[in-house]
């Protein structure tokens, strides 16, 4: 080689080298596989790359069941099979599922819903996940996971399947022999679970053209090096639950209440029954529905006696609303006693204080590395906070009391909370009492918490069941109906624990148990019950708005 050819190709090599080092590369792929490859991906300074549109010269992130030829595995995606939130079914065997796959099995009847037929979902394009059975007629196709979500959510009929990242409130993820990947406590790849695609990188075209002068063999190099060190073969690419919130409706310690937990020598005899579900949250919360103390004097209704803080204990409830308009049926005596007895037996509580300052704080609390603000606000004034003789009942600069909801408050609240937090919990205590469909006023309050910020918010006090709304950036359940009572009427026997599996980028699933309180004791709704109960949440829950 030349010395004049040496000279000319040192500074090309250089040239080439320089661009390896600042260039980028392309990778095409849906969403839901971009956002784990980011995740995973330990990107290195002047290694970089863009998202672009699928071409013969991009990488392409695909799911495959089996890796083609020449394609670099990255790791393993669990498959989630989903359903309508209000499809009654919420758990299948492998055996049943393939042979709705299979079409087998045509009839959601078949498997403990309703009369209704099974409309299985699928992707047009074979790089997106794919089904564990062999296409056949009748399968409906999309486009997109976004749109198989649209399509579930649309649908009480559909069954479609999404990865980790699409996983939303809208729909339910189905538990499969046992096993939810939402809200299993073990992590998922130590499991049994049998759906998975391996997602896998799909090298560019070859032009057969040099490359050498722009660098990318030299970029090649380095981004497969540092694929090899994000991932492997058997990772797990899925997502994980941080934590999981219980919440519950009204609960009242006094009248059969109590006459009937003292017949039975229990104070924990309320809970005994439903207590399994509180304590499987990493949080349970309800509302305390009247002071628990044995101090004041009768000026309304409610007071309990100080021996169910140990059902309360049993049952796993860690916070309580004291914002509601039962609080002071024993004046401020008992209500100041509540709040230092729920401190002394390390249970917390939200919506009241010795001031507004302190009521207002809130709760900011770490669940699960995540940290999660809790508010609590009741409606005040005529036909709502009632008592014999007058009493002082909003919190003030100088006065114990509760937080009234004001919209200013609430918009307040949530901005200096979310300055902290990543979720955002508001409890209401509003409405009218007797009444399914929300007041104009509900709304306006819950649709102001969810625009300034709350991620749930959580309705009590009309002692029957109100609807739900999935909204895009907030949830709202106006009334969770009771939870310990004592009344009469069937509507107002009936109640909901609302489970939520969360992260920090919010609410991921909805786990919703129907409750039938019989003998001052609320337990699970089983069989055409639970069915009643649900059918009719889902009915007032149509005409609702985000």
């Amino acid at each position: 080689m030349t010395k004049r050819l040496r000279l000319f190709l040192l500074p090309c090599f250089c040239v080439g080298l320089l661009s390896g080092f600042q260039s980028y590369l392309g990778i095409s792929g849906d969403p839901a596989a971009q956002e784990i490859f980011s995740r995973h991906y330990r990107s290195r300074p002047g290694l970089s790359y863009r998202w672009v549109t699928p071409s013969t010269g991009a990488y392409r992130l695909c799911y495959r069941t089996v890796p083609d030829a020449g394609e670099t595995v990255l790791g393993r995606v669990p498959l989630l099979f989903v359903v309508n939130l209000w499809n009654s079914v919420d758990k299948i065997s492998q055996a049943s599922l393939e042979a709705v796959l299979s079409g087998k099995i045509t009839n959601w009847q078949a498997l403990g819903g309703e009369d209704c037929p099974i409309e299985v979902l699928a992707y047009v394009d074979p790089d997106l996940p794919r089904l564990p059975a062999p296409d056949r007629p009748g399968i409906r196709r999309v486009r997109s996971q976004d749109a198989m979500v649209a399509a579930v959510s649309a649908s009480p009929h559909a069954l479609g399947v999404i990865t980790w990242p699409l996983v939303t409130p809208r729909v339910k993820v189905l538990t499969i022999d046992g096993v939810n990947p939402v809200w299993t406590r073990e992590p998922l790849e130590r499991t049994t679970y049998p759906y998975w695609n391996e997602l896998v990188l799909k090298a560019p075209a070859s032009t057969g053209k040099t490359v050498w002068w722009p660098g990318r063999i030299w970029r090649q190099w380095r981004f497969h090096r540092e694929l090899r060190a994000s991932f492997s073969a058997g990772k797990y690419l899925g997502g994980r639950t941080a934590f999981t919130l219980a919440a519950a409706g009204d609960m009242m310690f006094s009248r059969k209440v109590a006459a009937t937990s003292r017949r039975q020598g229990d104070f924990r005899y309320p809970f005994l029954k439903v207590a399994p579900i509180l304590r499987r949250a990493d949080l349970a919360m309800a509302n305390l529905e009247g002071p628990i103390s044995d101090q004041g004097r009768q000026l309304n209704m409610f007071r309990g006696d100080p021996r169910f803080f140990e059902g309360l204990l049993y049952a796993g409830i860690d916070l309580v609303s004291l914002a509601n308009n039962h609080i002071m049926d024993y004046g401020t005596g008992a209500f100041l006693d509540t709040m230092e007895r729920l401190t002394a037996q390390g249970l917390l509580y939200v919506g009241a204080g010795p001031d507004l300052t302190k009521a207002r704080e809130g709760r900011l609390l770490t669940i699960g590395g995540v940290k999660v603000g809790f508010l609590a606000y009741t409606e005040l004034g005529p036909g709502f906070t009632y008592t014999r003789e007058p009493q002082h009942w909003a919190a003030t600069g100088e006065l114990p009391g509760v937080v009234p909801a004001r919209v200013d408050y609430i918009r307040e609240d949530i901005a200096r909370l979310k300055q902290k937090a990543d979720l955002i919990i508001v409890s209401f205590h509003w409405g009218k009492e007797y009444e399914h469909y929300p007041t104009l006023k509900q709304q306006r309050l819950g649709k102001t918490a969810v625009a300034a910020g709350a991620d749930l918010v959580l309705g009590h006090h009309p002692h029957v069941l109100q609807g739900l709304v999935l909204g895009a950036d907030g949830i709202i359940a106006y009334s969770l109906g009771n939870f310990i009572f004592d009344q009469i009427p069937e509507a107002t026997r009936q109640g909901l624990i609302l489970e939520a599996a969360c992260d920090r980028q919010g609410i991921r699933q909805l786990r919703l148990t129907p409750l039938l309180i019989k003998d001052e004791q609320p337990q699970v709704a089983e069989g055409e019950e639970a069915r009643r109960i649900m059918q009719l949440l889902a009915t007032i829950s149509q005409g609702l708005t985000e």
